[in-house]
C-alpha cells in the first residue's frame, strides 16, 4: 500500500529533527547533490524584498531536502564573464549555458526560475483587502547529462487556504510570512512566493 500524500509530506517535514533524551538535535539529511540558484528572473512586477524572498524560498527548500546550496561568490560576474547575457523573461537563459556555469562553479544542478506577481486591493465587508499572487517556472539541469532533469510551474496566493499551505509548511524551513489583510504589499508577495516555490519544488524534493 502505498503512503499518502500527506504523510509523506508530514515525514518530509520531520527529516531534519530527531529527538535525543530530553533534547532535541538536528540530523543532517543525506547529501543529493550540490545546486546554485542562479539565475532568478523577474519581470517589473515585485518589491526588491519580495524578490530576494522568492529566492531565499528555493534555497531553503533544496536545503532542507538534502542539497547542498552552493552560493557562488559573485554568480552575476561569472555568468557575465563567460560572455553570456543577462536573461530576462523574453530571453530566458539556454540550458547550454546553465549547465556551463553549473560546471564553472562545481555544483551537480542549477536551477533557474522566472517569477511574477500581482498584488491588488478588493473590498471585503467594511475595508480594502491586499492579495498578492505569485507565478513560479522552475528550471532545473544536470551538469553531469548536460540536460535538464526538471522543470515544474508553481502558484501562490497570500490568502490561500487549501493543501499548498501543508506542502509550504513542510518544505520550508522558516515558517511562513503572516500577511495582515490589507497591509503592505512585499509580506503578501513573500507568503505567496513562498507557496509557489513549494508548490513547484515538491515533487523535486519529495522522494515517495
Amino acid at each position: 500500500m502505498m503512503p499518502n500524500r500527506s504523510n509523506i509530506l508530514k515525514a518530509f517535514s520531520l527529516l531534519a529533527v530527531a529527538t535525543l533524551g530530553s533534547g532535541v538535535v538536528t540530523a543532517q539529511a543525506p547529501s543529493r547533490g550540490s545546486i546554485a540558484v542562479f539565475p532568478m528572473i523577474y519581470d517589473q512586477s515585485g518589491t526588491d524584498t519580495s524578490r530576494a524572498k522568492a529566492a531565499d524560498a528555493l534555497a531553503e527548500i533544496f536545503t532542507k531536502g538534502g542539497f547542498k546550496l552552493v552560493k557562488p561568490a559573485d554568480p552575476l560576474k561569472s555568468w557575465r564573464g563567460m560572455g553570456f547575457r543577462v536573461p530576462t523573461m523574453a530571453r530566458p537563459a539556454t540550458v547550454e549555458q546553465l549547465v556551463s556555469f553549473g560546471r564553472a562553479v562545481g555544483v551537480r544542478y542549477v536551477c533557474t526560475a522566472s517569477v511574477t506577481f500581482h498584488t491588488r486591493s478588493i473590498w471585503v465587508n467594511l475595508g480594502p483587502k491586499t492579495i498578492s499572487s505569485c507565478h513560479m517556472n522552475v528550471t532545473i539541469v544536470d551538469t553531469r547529462t548536460g540536460a535538464v532533469t526538471y522543470e515544474a510551474e508553481g502558484d501562490g496566493r497570500s490568502d490561500e487556504k487549501s493543501d499548498k499551505l501543508k506542502v509550504a509548511a513542510a518544505l520550508l524551513v522558516t515558517p511562513l510570512v503572516t500577511a495582515v489583510s490589507g497591509g503592505p504589499k512585499t509580506p503578501q508577495e513573500t507568503r505567496a512566493a513562498q507557496i509557489a516555490a513549494s508548490v513547484a519544488l515538491e515533487k523535486f524534493v519529495v522522494v515517495e
